[in-house]
């Protein structure tokens, strides 16, 4: 396409003037830009931009040597708005602005005088954000020298699109179009001339994941989390979803039980025992009741936005009895985006168990031992102590007590521990855990459950006895309180 703007130059010399025109030939095909999944994350950080459009300068028509005012160069968008065509058998709508791209003239090519000349001319561009109404690309308003010339002189344009204008036109898939005027101006002020080009920006249909931030882990570190369940930590699992079109993230683990640290399955320990719901960030996650093999639907995005969406893992208390064995393990998540031609793809991320030590053992008192009448001399007396020590204990364990000397002490005195006082583990509920001792009490550690396997929020109960052979012991001790310290532990310390 040609066309001719006429500039009118005075031109001064032995009294005479000439005329001179040029013409600004289009040489502009159909600008296109594409984002893929290819480079759609360059171009959401940088923006993108296309510098394949010019138009030049020609010969004009007289071909005299003249001086004149190059022209004013205008431009603006024929719409406020990108025209949209979805892709293929995506049904959605999508609006990007105009003003998302930006014009300016990066030089002129040439070998002669007269392409230094423009050169200079044109430095003084104006990068213009595009709109419907008309922006001044560049001003020649300079005298200048024009020689004859016979070759194009191509003005290179380039157009950028800005980084937000990109997560604009990444949100469907499709064909996006701006139709662009051209309008020259003569030294008068009076257009005389357009060229019409359009702009193409090509958006291909995809979906990916963009990332799986915090890895979740479901930590044991104290006895509540037994009573109450286990919270992710952190607490949500960050999940970047890009697409162009409408899609599904399904999730789905890849075994049914938990593995340990050597890769071997757990029995007791079922990915089924962990479910899913919806985090405080994007919060369109679909509940999952119980993680499986079968894949079950996560996330779902009918209007193809770019999200970042949050889950959040938890366990109910129900099945904490299945973690008591310290240690860490783990079960392979797979995160699967169903597109929308039908293709899938995965992207693998691990859950973590982390099981602390846990070691808890409280104890309630006193023990109170009474010698009230000559009956309990002669049968001697006991008395038992019902949920007396209360175990918290995720690994195997035994059970210690030793007294703090080897005498009861009272104000009437001393009594020796020496073989007095027996303590007996008793059955409050079901089985006693391991391996009952009676042991009599001394100022050395002595085990009274030996053998016993891990268990959280455990009650034990205790009877302390002084026999009917051990009771002449107390006779002609003064009246009174009688008593010394006695430390249970896990170990013997």
């Amino acid at each position: 396409m040609l066309l001719c703007l006429v500039w009118l130059f005075s031109y001064s010399e032995k009294g005479e003037g000439q005329v001179l025109s040029l013409a600004i030939k289009s040489n502009m095909q159909t600008s296109a830009l594409s984002f893929n999944q290819a480079n759609w994350e360059t171009a959401s950080l940088s923006g993108a931009n296309t510098s394949g459009d010019s138009f030049s300068f020609t010969r004009g028509v007289l071909g005299l040597i003249g001086t004149g005012v190059l022209p004013k160069v205008m431009l603006k968008a024929q719409s406020a708005n990108f025209t949209y065509t979805p892709a293929a058998n995506v049904k959605t709508t999508n609006v990007v602005t105009a003003d998302v791209l930006r014009a300016e003239i990066t030089g002129v090519t040439g070998s002669d005088g007269l392409t230094s000349l423009l050169s200079s001319i044109l430095s003084a561009s104006h990068p213009v954000t595009l709109s419907t109404t008309d922006k001044q690309l560049f001003d020649g308003l300079a005298n200048v020298a024009l020689n004859l010339f016979g070759s194009d002189r191509p003005v290179t344009l380039k157009y950028t699109v800005s980084q937000a204008g990109v997560k604009q036109f990444l949100k469907a898939a499709g064909t996006y179009t701006l139709d662009l005027l051209y309008t020259g101006y003569s030294a008068l002020g009076v257009p005389n001339g357009t060229v019409n080009v359009t702009l193409t920006i090509d958006v291909a249909p995809f979906s990916l994941i963009t990332g799986l931030q915090n890895v979740p882990r479901l930590k044991f570190s104290q006895a509540s989390d037994y009573s109450n369940g286990p919270q992710a930590n952190p607490v949500q699992q960050l999940i970047g979803i890009t697409s162009t079109v409408p899609y599904q993230i399904q999730l789905k683990t890849a075994y049914s039980n938990l593995l340990d640290q050597d890769n071997a399955s757990q029995p007791v320990m079922l990915v089924s025992h962990i479910q899913t719901q919806a985090g405080a960030m994007g919060g369109n996650a679909s509940p999952i009741p119980a993680l499986s093999t079968t894949a079950k639907p996560l996330l779902s995005g009918t209007s193809a936005l770019q999200n970042t969406e949050s889950i959040v893992y938890r366990m109910p208390a129900q099945y904490t009895g299945a973690y008591l064995r310290t240690g860490t393990y783990r079960s392979p998540l797979n995160f699967t985006v169903i597109k929308y031609d039908g293709t899938t793809e995965t992207v693998t991320t691990d859950l973590f168990v982390d099981v602390s030590p846990i070691a808890q053992l409280s104890i309630t008192g006193p023990v109170d031992l009474r010698f009230l009448n000559a009956e309990h001399y002669r049968r001697g007396i006991h008395t038992d102590m019902l949920a007396h020590l209360h175990i918290d204990k995720n690994s195997p364990y035994e059970i210690y007590a030793k007294a703090a000397g080897t005498t009861l002490d009272g104000t009437g005195g001393s009594i020796s521990l020496n073989n007095l006082i027996a303590i007996e583990p008793l059955a409050q509920s079901g089985t006693l855990p391991g391996i009952p001792h009676r042991v009599t009490l001394s100022s050395s550690y002595q085990a009274i459950i030996t053998g016993a396997e891990p268990a959280m929020n455990k009650d034990i109960a205790l009877r302390y006895i002084i026999e009917a052979a051990n009771t002449g012991r107390l006779l002609n001790k003064p009246a009174g309180m009688y008593s010394t310290t006695i430390t249970y532990s896990f170990t013997a310390q």
